[in-house]
């Protein structure tokens, strides 16, 4: 290998090392932050299903008495 080439392969292995230090935690936080929006979704959703089938079941028991 020649002088050149060493040097290349040096910076290439400290430029990878930089790369999972700085990109993995964000990767981690996007992730997070992905996963507390959908359950916070998801729980909105879930909410509002409760809120029509309650008023659903008010409705029919009106009806019914």
């Amino acid at each position: 290998m020649s002088t050149g080439s060493e040097v290349y392969d040096g910076i290439l292995q400290i430029s990878l090392v930089v790369q999972i230090y700085v990109l993995a935690p964000r990767l981690i936080l996007s992730i997070r932050q992905y996963n507390t929006k959908a359950v916070a979704e998801s729980d909105e959703a879930t909410a509002m299903t409760s809120i029509a089938f309650q008023q659903r079941t008010q409705m029919s028991n009106g009806n019914d008495v």
